[in-house]
């Protein structure tokens, strides 16, 4: 799959470098990595209408006019927001759980994908829901951004399923898209439900349960 610029710098970003000095593309990396991240933390805490580029900037260590000059709007930076996240969960999180499963273990393997980041990157996850929600409203132009990345994870899903019930684990008369859907909407619903109401809502024991159910109604016996 190829990746847009800001997932290539979800990925890239990570990468410590050897030596102290940074090249101007560097520069510009890192720039736009930092006002990335500020964007993200000020989503989570207000909403994206209550965030302003001056406080991206200011969040970042950087004035107004460096978020112009690297992004040209606020919109511009929103879909870049959202690329960068879309990229940083799949190649930092979920790729390297699912390397070598199918079947419920791969299931599994993306409930617990999910769990870590709820509990490592909780302002990222909140960021996430925030956008996710507005793309119904206010942001329609987020819409086919959250769209296709749901798609391409529920075909994901039903890929690793259809590999478990062809390798013999799971059985052979699910319908592998279907249970996809249900897969992605059981996490997605579990955690936000936790992100509204984390004092009454036990993310571990729903998830835990996800897994339980999986077990259960998908593996061949």
């Amino acid at each position: 799959m190829q990746l847009e610029e800001s997932e290539k710098l979800a990925v890239s970003e990570e990468i410590p470098r050897a030596g102290p000095r940074l090249s101007q593309p560097e520069r510009t990396a890192r720039t736009r990595r930092r006002l990335l991240e500020a964007t993200l933390e000020l989503v989570a805490e207000r909403g994206y209408e209550r965030t302003s580029l001056a406080a991206i900037g200011e969040r970042a260590g950087y004035s107004r006019g460096v978020v112009n000059h690297c992004f040209g709007s606020k919109a511009a930076l929103l879909a870049e927001l959202v690329a960068f996240m879309f990229g940083r969960w799949d190649h930092a999180q979920l790729r390297p759980a699912l390397e070598g499963r199918v079947g419920v273990e791969a299931l599994v393997a993306t409930i617990n994908a999910v769990r870590r980041q709820a509990h490592e990157n909780p302002v990222e996850l909140r960021a996430f829901y925030a956008l996710l929600f507005e793309g119904l409203g206010p942001i329609p132009e987020l819409r086919p951004r959250f769209v296709d990345f749901h798609r391409r994870l529920r075909a994901e899903t039903a890929r690793l399923i259809a590999k478990g019930i062809e390798a013999g684990s799971l059985r052979p008369e699910i319908d592998a898209e279907a249970q996809a859907g249900l897969f992605v909407g059981a996490f997605r619903g579990a955690m936000y439900q936790w992100l509204l109401d984390p004092e009454a809502v036990d993310l571990d024991s729903l998830l835990d349960e996800q897994i339980r159910m999986i077990e259960c109604a998908l593996r061949a016996p």
